[in-house]
Order: C-alpha cells, then sequence, then structure tokens
C-alpha cells in the first residue's frame, strides 16, 4: 500500500478521530494530569492483564515495566501518583511484608471500559476499505 492511497481529506478526518479518541481519554480520567502516553501505555497494559479477574493484584515493581518509554525513577513516580489520586489501590502484600501489592480501583477499571468502547466506536466509523487491508 503506497502513501497515496488516501486523500488529504481522509487523512485529516483520521487526524480529526485520533484527536477526538485523545480528548476522550482526558475527558474519562478527569485530570489533565494523566493525558500522559505513560498512563496510557500503564492503566491500559494493566487492564489487558486483568483477564477478568477482578481485584487482580499486581506486584508494584512489575508496574514500572509496563512504562517502557520512560525510566524506572520516573514509572515509580508515575505509579506513585496513580496511588495518590485513587486510581490505583496499595495493598500490604501479606507473604512479604516489605513488596506492595497494587489494584487498579473499580473506578479507573470502569473508566478504562469506557474509554475502550468509546474507542472502538469511533474507529468503527471510520473502517479500511478491504481491499487496502494488509491480509486482503
Amino acid at each position: 500500500m503506497s502513501g497515496s492511497d488516501y486523500t488529504n481529506a481522509r487523512r485529516r478526518q483520521f487526524i480529526q478521530l485520533l484527536n477526538s479518541t485523545d480528548q476522550y481519554w482526558v475527558d474519562v480520567l478527569g485530570d489533565n494530569l494523566f493525558h500522559d502516553l505513560n498512563y496510557y501505555d500503564l492503566f491500559t497494559q494493566m487492564w489487558q492483564r486483568l483477564n477478568g479477574i477482578p481485584r487482580h493484584t499486581f506486584q508494584k515493581s512489575e508496574l514500572y515495566q509496563l512504562m517502557p518509554n520512560v525510566s524506572q525513577r520516573t514509572a515509580i513516580k508515575y505509579v506513585q501518583i496513580a496511588i495518590d489520586h485513587g486510581l490505583l489501590i496499595e495493598h500490604v502484600n501479606q507473604e512479604d511484608l516489605r513488596s506492595k501489592q497494587i489494584t487498579m480501583s473499580p473506578d479507573l477499571e470502569r473508566r478504562i471500559e469506557l474509554f475502550l468502547d468509546y474507542s472502538i466506536s469511533v474507529f468503527e466509523t471510520f473502517p479500511m476499505p478491504a481491499s487496502r487491508r494488509p491480509d486482503s
């Protein structure tokens, strides 16, 4: 597929859809602080790992790996900010009192699902023609 397969109008429409989805992320999280793509990485990767398990716990240290584009020091700060804002919940690990376990708050899970549902609906209105799909 060459770069000239789409018109500039279609490209602009796509940018508008991306911007709309980006704005919805801010709206659904309710704070510009979480507009950062590293929070997107963290929250969506956590959500993906839930696999339908309510109150799935993560080791605090494992969350830093879900933000690959920042240093561990920065990731530590991001996780702590999300805890301080109540999006993530920190628990004492009963098996190892030196480590902390983290769960997504039920509210964050709901917000991520709202965002995903919105994003799916936006991109379903902008389907790629079947003849231009790479698997065609």
